[in-house]
């Protein structure tokens, strides 16, 4: 693919988001100050976003019309264009299009052909949404790069699987080699491989803040969480994943840090998000850490650097993981994080 852009939007130029619901103008605002921009879901992100234009914010914003998740539902093509246009897009996104890999699937091409056909039609973004399969399997990933390679528009990517769709063997190394080889590929609606996916030269990413909007469960599929579990999820950086508050509280260990020293908790303990009351300061905490640990890996000069430093960073936290105190508090590292750590 090679895209050809006089005036790259920001969100071209390997930065980051934050990927969070249209209904609600102040979480769009608040997360938005710790990123690069900010991508904004369903199909009242854009007269959200109006609103706060008017008001003065002036924020980056992408939008993301969930068109992937329900291939029957109709989408007024023009006025979506327009209501991106009009609430000050950095860039068009087309609706959205689930492309399955089930038995007897159509070929990618034919899948992605209208989508492709209204990207080109309107200059906008062709926004994808891959069953995982189209990474870990060879030869679907195969058929991926040579498809994307022939684009003239550029690409943004949501990965689907029940649970993890980074977490299947060889899922990072065809992410890595997708973003390397495909020009201006953008992940969104992901976890933390989009710090990965950043380092490894992909164009944009946009990391989910919560369960649901780290990736996208395919059409067909139930989605499934932790039962009886309902405390804060908290981004832990010494391990480089996200856990429950209950699951924290449950650790007495020097292998983790117990508190954070951002400005987000100012030498806190994290254990303290099992509070209830304090739902909105974890959610905080996330987005400070997140925001660090991506500004630490793109602030590097080199692109060598950045892998480099990302893979050290996965595979210190990976050594990091094991007994937390107790016989039952043994905790192993995702498959993801541990992809990630074979390339320090």
């Amino acid at each position: 693919m090679n895209v050809q852009l006089a005036t790259p939007s920001l969100s071209l130029r390997g930065t980051f988001s934050f990927y969070v619901s249209g209904s609600d103008a102040e979480r769009i605002r608040t997360c938005a100050e710790g990123a690069d921009a900010i991508v904004v879901a369903g199909s009242r992100g854009p007269a959200t976003v109006r609103l706060l234009r008017i008001e003065g914010w002036t924020g980056t914003v992408l939008f993301d019309r969930v068109g992937y998740r329900d291939s029957n539902t109709s989408v007024d093509l023009p006025r979506w264009i327009a209501d991106q246009e009009g609430a000050g897009a950095d860039r068009i996104l087309t609706p959205g299009r689930w492309v399955g890999s089930e038995g007897g699937h159509a070929t990618l091409r034919s899948q992605i052909e209208s989508e492709v056909k209204i990207a080109e039609r309107y200059a906008a973004t062709c926004l994808l949404a891959l069953d995982y399969r189209w990474l870990a399997k060879s030869s679907h990933h195969h058929e991926l790069l040579n498809v994307f390679q022939e684009l003239e528009t550029p690409v943004a990517i949501v990965l689907g699987d029940r649970s993890d769709p980074l977490g299947h063997p060889g899922a990072v190394d065809a992410l890595v080699a997708l973003t390397k080889r495909v020009e201006g590929i953008s992940l969104l609606r992901t976890d933390h491989g989009a710090i990965g996916a950043l380092a490894f030269d992909a164009a944009h990413a946009s990391i989910g803040l919560t369960t649901t909007h780290r990736h996208v469960v395919p059409p067909t599929v139930q989605a499934h969480g932790i039962p009886n579990d309902r405390s804060a999820r908290v981004f832990v950086k010494d391990l480089m994943d996200w856990f429950t508050a209950s699951t924290i509280g449950g650790w007495s260990t020097t292998r983790v840090t117990p508190v954070c020293n951002y400005s987000c908790c100012e030498g806190q303990r994290i254990e303290r998000f099992l509070d209830d009351r304090l739902k909105s300061d974890a959610d905080r905490h996330n987005r400070t850490v997140l925001a660090a640990i991506v500004n630490e890996i793109l602030d590097l000069p080199e692109s060598g650097d950045r892998r480099r430093a990302f893979g050290r960073m996965c595979f210190d936290a990976v050594e990091r993981y094991g007994m937390m105190g107790g016989l039952t508090t043994e905790i192993s590292p995702k498959p993801q994080l541990c992809q990630w750590a074979q390339y320090y």
